[in-house]
């Protein structure tokens, strides 16, 4: 019996030895599984996973470009020289450096960019934009708005968002009163349009009415200001109002 009860728990232990390795096999297999797109959106840790394999693959991208062009580095690690700085919503959809292109490829980008979702004008949108027309000596601001910019439409949908959504969405509901005012007669996509237009350009009045150094350098011909919105198709910009020099 008691060779028995031996022979038993040696072959137990050999079975959880076993068992043990091939989970360790698998957990090997797991961790170096690459992360994919179509997985990021499943859970926070896919996200960082994929987020980090994505960094790893932007660093070498840049090693390349630097060991092509070793002053690049150099360059870059000086500083910026922005010639526009864009207020613009935080749509995934219309990241700036798509719909503006650059001439310094994948180094950096000509865009100041500032994002904020509905391209409302707060405190830290206005010191932002401050920043680069004042110390960046950056020439053209711009307010971009973008169709089918779901801000606008929760606006206009009034449909009693909870937590800080309604003060973001009351910067946004004048324009919406406004465009309503202005096309008593449009379609409800046409309303929609004219709604998204009406806010891009009381964004760029909120950065006249607001900034005293925007307002002063727009006045001085020093920068020009504009704004529009941005055709989802294409990127093309329609401007609601060009900036122009004086």
């Amino acid at each position: 019996m008691k060779n028995i009860h031996k022979s038993q728990i040696a072959f137990v232990i050999a079975g959880l030895i076993g068992l043990n390795a091939a989970v360790g096999i698998a957990a090997q297999k797991s961790d170096s599984t690459q992360p994919t797109r179509a997985n990021a959106n499943t859970s926070p840790a896919a996200a960082i996973a994929y987020l980090n394999y994505k960094n790893k693959d932007g660093v070498a991208t840049k090693e390349a470009y630097f060991a092509k062009n070793p002053a690049a580095r150099v360059i870059k690690l000086a500083g910026q020289s922005p010639y526009v700085a864009i207020l613009s919503c935080a749509d995934s959809r219309v990241p700036m450096e798509s719909v503006i292109e650059s001439d310094s490829g994948s180094l950096v980008s000509d865009i100041f960019s500032v994002r904020v979702a509905g391209n409302v004008v707060g405190d830290d949108a206005i010191a932002s934009l401050e920043y680069a027309v004042k110390y960046l000596n950056t020439p053209l601001l711009l307010v971009l708005g973008h169709e089918q910019c779901g801000a606008v439409s929760a606006t206009m949908g009034d449909y009693g968002v909870g937590g800080a959504l309604p003060q973001l969405l009351g910067k946004i509901r004048p324009a919406i009163q406004t465009g309503t005012k202005n096309c008593k007669d449009c379609t409800k996509e046409q309303l929609f349009e004219k709604c998204i237009e009406e806010n891009v350009r009381l964004g760029m009045n909120e950065l006249m009415k607001r900034s005293e150094k925007i307002r002063t350098l727009v006045g001085e011909g020093k920068i020009a200001i504009g704004c529009g919105v941005i055709n989802l198709e294409n990127n093309k910009i329609k401007w609601v109002d060009a900036p122009a020099v004086k």
